[in-house]
């Protein structure tokens, strides 16, 4: 594990937020702390149904793998794989060129060592809005989707609480939504906006509980 996610969002607010639908609404609930190591569902948007929010279980699988989700995180957790990794494990590099998402989260959490305790802190942007982070995922032999939140080196404004993990995860701007969910970007265009990170501001909140 290296940080978690949030989605506080309801329904209505990320479909008006996003202009884009529920493919299975009655799924979607909103969440202050998502915590992948408990098996737990993302919102996202895959290059098959790019019109549409689907679910995927964070942490990814390899393309039609049959065995169980918690056996495999026990031999490699997958919740996360930065950038650089990609292309050095066929269970990324595939998935980079050939299934990509997009992660729906409305912030992320950070954590500070300190001596002998840690302070987490939820990272968010403007009024809780809501935005992407890129992903890669696999569709399971039973038709579950299973992805990963790619990483790219925490910015300079995250220095002061971030200590523990020197990663954050890599945004995808809405100017780059289209060309990160067509079938047909190529590997030059997607390396590009690897290589960008989207620099924004950030809300940066303590916090004392969680639940």
């Amino acid at each position: 594990m290296i940080y978690s996610l949030s989605n506080k969002s309801n329904l209505s607010s990320l479909v008006e937020t996003l202009g884009t639908s529920f493919k299975y609404p009655i799924l979607y609930k909103p969440r202050l702390k998502i915590e992948g190591y408990k098996e737990q569902s993302l919102s996202i948007i895959t290059v098959e149904e790019p019109d549409l929010i689907t679910q995927g279980i964070w942490g990814i699988l390899p393309h039609n793998y049959e065995g169980s989700w918690k056996k495999f995180q026990r031999l490699k957790n997958t919740l996360h794989v930065h950038k650089n990794e990609l292309r050095n494990n066929n269970l990324y590099n595939e998935a980079l060129q050939k299934r990509r998402c997009l992660i729906i989260v409305t912030g992320f959490y950070a954590y500070y060592l300190n001596n002998n305790s840690i302070t987490n802190f939820l990272i968010e942007k403007d009024m809780q809005k809501p935005f992407y982070l890129a992903g890669v995922y696999n569709v399971l032999e039973d038709g579950f989707v299973t992805c990963s939140v790619i990483n790219t080196d925490a910015d300079e404004s995250l220095d002061s609480i971030n200590n523990l993990h020197k990663v954050m995860p890599l945004q995808i701007p809405e100017i780059f939504k289209a060309v990160w969910l067509h079938k047909k970007s190529t590997i030059e265009e997607i390396d590009y906006i690897l290589s960008k990170p989207y620099v924004t501001k950030f809300n940066i909140q303590e916090i004392v509980s969680y639940s």
